[in-house]
């Protein structure tokens, strides 16, 4: 979704692409993140866009607490989510109470592929990986007007923990956001 844009309970999404498959991003990602990027964050300048995805890049190679994963579908990148484990901020970066333990960040899809159940599909293999590193639960941090993210939290099944002006090293432009947090269960307790 683009920023701001509102959110329409009637649209459902459309198959999964065929070919589509997640991985760990690589530097040979770089434009297509900066293209997602950029288009999410109209506001930013594209070299501020690119020097923190050349960042988020070198991160994912040196901090095993940092992970950025792509949808890549036949050999092009379509979206992408990122997650950390709080252990891994600096002290001085915590602002704001908030437990620690894993957080998802945004999920980004190319506008061309939106309502085709990429979301879904980050979601779903982020949960995995996060299974793989051990993780008993993971938490997301909203923005308390951003109501198309409230409601994909909610039908991915995170619950509502906290509201609060911010989380961790998070503060929000509307003066508040939410804490969710959701329950990774094994794999017998799965859908």
């Amino acid at each position: 979704m683009k920023r701001d844009e509102p959110f329409d309970p009637d649209r459902t999404s459309s198959q999964l692409p065929e070919g589509l498959s997640y991985r760990i991003a690589i530097d040979g990602d770089r434009n297509a993140l900066v293209e997602l990027s950029a288009e999410r964050n109209p506001t930013t300048t594209l070299e501020d866009v690119i020097k923190k995805t050349e960042r988020e890049l070198r991160t994912v190679v040196s901090d095993p607490k940092y992970k950025l994963f792509v949808a890549d579908l036949k050999g092009e990148v379509v979206g992408f989510c990122r997650f950390y484990d709080s252990a891994g901020l600096p002290e001085a970066k915590k602002r704001f109470p908030a437990p620690e333990g894993w957080y998802a960040m945004g999920i980004l899809i190319d506008a061309r592929f939106r309502r085709s159940g990429i979301a879904r599909f980050l979601s779903d293999s982020r949960i995995e990986t996060l299974k793989e590193l051990g993780a008993k639960e993971y938490y997301s941090i909203v923005d308390r007007k951003n109501q198309t993210s409230i409601h994909m939290h909610r039908r991915f099944g995170f619950e509502e923990i906290e509201k609060g002006p911010g989380f961790l090293h998070i503060e929000f432009e509307s003066g508040s956001g939410i804490l969710f947090r959701k329950t990774i269960r094994a794999a017998k307790e799965t859908r």
